[in-house]
């Protein structure tokens, strides 16, 4: 049985030592849905760091839509060459600026409006809504959420599909701590609790932790 007691003691301990963590590159840009949008697309399968770098590029080119329809592909593509598959990003993030200069350059906040965008499946949507707009109906699940939900034994291990996870975090987690599961997740990810050799004898939650797949 999960009890809320624990799960809050691993959220507030978890964010206490975030502080000394790199933030998150979505956190650049809260409330700003353009960007928040851009931002969560590059990222997908791309490290932190390469995301940064691609968003500082192409904020160079412009920062709207409009401005960047203006510029040509070989200019997009270098501004976001650190991204992995950044061929294929580079047509999908032509693909959002033109349907948003369609739109007036208005980023929708509809879940189902974002996923019409090429590139934008449901983690990039909810990743929006909730940094572009603080729309927090879902907890975006990527790799360091799923991997780390589980190990807390969160989450049966059984489940892999993106928003079953999310329905599974749902319904354990109180709803005040979804907003910032996902970032203090890819932060505690990148710092502690790593996809292999996770570093347990340094963990703030370590006597929390059962260690669902982590070897002896």
């Amino acid at each position: 049985m999960i009890d809320t007691p624990r799960i809050r003691a691993v959220y507030e301990r978890i964010e206490t030592a975030a502080r000394a963590w790199e933030p998150t590159v979505l956190s650049h840009f809260e409330g700003q849905p353009f960007k928040a949008l851009v931002a969560a697309m590059l990222s997908a399968q791309t490290r932190e760091e390469h995301t940064m770098a691609a968003m500082q590029n192409l904020l160079r080119l412009g920062d709207t839509p409009f401005d960047l329809l203006r510029r040509s592909d070989d200019q997009l593509r270098q501004a976001i060459r650190p991204v992995m598959y950044y061929e294929s990003k580079l047509g999908y993030l032509r693909d959002i600026c033109q349907k948003l200069a369609e739109r007036d350059g208005v980023v929708p906040s509809d879940l189902d409006d974002l996923m019409t965008f090429k590139g934008v499946g449901w983690k990039v949507a909810v990743l929006t809504r909730a940094t572009g707009f603080g729309i927090y109906d879902d907890i975006t699940v990527d790799v360091h959420v799923a991997r780390i939900s589980k190990r807390l034994g969160w989450v049966d291990p059984a489940i892999t599909a993106p928003p079953k996870i999310n329905e599974a975090l749902k319904a354990v987690m109180p709803r005040d701590l979804w907003p910032g599961w996902n970032g203090l997740m890819v932060q505690f990810g990148r710092a502690v609790c790593k996809p292999t050799a996770p570093q347990c004898r340094r963990c703030p939650v370590a006597d929390l932790c059962p260690k669902v797949g982590v070897g002896g």
